[in-house]
């Protein structure tokens, strides 16, 4: 059956007829460098295939040598696939002797700046290193020396108190902390994280850099006589389930009696141990456990 290939016209048998057949997809992938390169081979070879078919009309054209070494190049310089060992390495801990610390505090509900003080503090005794104000756009910034645990605590007048544990105990560190705070006002549903409040592992006993905290907690209830709070306690969820409720009960029961014990009524709180039933994070990572254990209290009534 004649057909015109480049203007002229040659026998071509009939097509035959084959079963269909499934091809594997991933057999037919090819990288883009490999295509082009065939392309290339495919377009410097036609006219010496058009001139084996017709050698009497057409020209004596062959394959440039330009196209083939090019196509041999692209083939040739085929990127290899990315492998763990050509990755970037994740950063690694190094020696410190001082970072640096900075964020943004904002209104949990708005997004709006909130220009708050912050106040660190050592944890080990609770001293006050230094105090920073916020910029009207809600950041601070500061340099603390490596080897302290530092307490911060950021007040304004529109919002309780909110405490964050900043640990550059280990000398083994990165030279930047970031701390982002989002500050909810004090209304029925809210629930605040004492981050400073520590005991020893496995029991309900307190431990000393926690007064400073509790102190605070005591303040806030005397500053506002009809505040009624839920105190409850939470486990990293390692251990017996059972057991991690009934610690986290005497756990939130301590704290309750601290506060009674200065004049805070009982019929104003209320105690809840949970375990490791209500986890901030599902992550089984030792970050995520302990961010996991925590104490907190929920605003009952304003």
């Amino acid at each position: 059956m004649p057909l015109p290939y480049l203007g002229l016209t040659y026998p071509l048998p009939l097509p035959r007829h084959y079963p269909c057949t499934t091809l594997d997809p991933s057999a037919m992938k090819l990288p883009l460098r490999g295509l082009l390169a065939a392309t290339l081979l495919l377009g410097g070879l036609r006219p010496a295939l058009a001139q084996s078919l017709v050698p009497d009309t057409l020209s004596q054209t062959t394959a440039s040598s330009d196209t083939l070494r090019l196509a041999q190049r692209l083939t040739e310089d085929e990127d290899e696939p990315a492998t763990a060992s050509t990755l970037p390495a994740a950063p690694m801990p190094v020696a410190v002797t001082e970072v640096t610390l900075h964020g943004t505090v904002l209104d949990v509900a708005s997004g709006k700046p909130v220009l708050a003080n912050i106040d660190v503090l050592d944890n080990e005794n609770g001293s006050l290193i230094t105090t920073l104000h916020c910029t009207p756009e809600g950041t601070y910034t500061i340099n603390l020396p490596a080897g302290t645990n530092y307490g911060l605590v950021l007040r304004h007048n529109a919002y309780p108190f909110h405490s964050e544990n900043v640990n550059l105990a280990s000398r083994m560190g990165f030279p930047e902390t970031v701390r982002n705070f989002r500050l909810q006002k004090l209304e029925p549903g809210t629930n605040i994280l004492l981050n400073n409040v520590f005991f020893e592992p496995g029991t309900a006993t307190l431990r000393p850099e926690s007064k400073a905290e509790l102190e605070r907690l005591v303040r806030l209830l005397g500053d506002k006589p009809k505040l009624k709070l839920k105190i409850s306690s939470h486990t990293d969820g390692t251990g017996d389930y059972e057991e991690g409720v009934s610690l986290t009960k005497r756990r939130a029961q301590v704290i309750a009696a601290y506060l009674t014990e200065h004049k805070i009524k009982t019929d104003r709180l209320t105690v809840m141990g949970y375990g490791a039933s209500i986890p901030l994070r599902a992550s089984a990572l030792d970050g995520d456990r302990q961010r996991n254990q925590r104490t907190e209290f929920r605003v009952l009534a304003n």
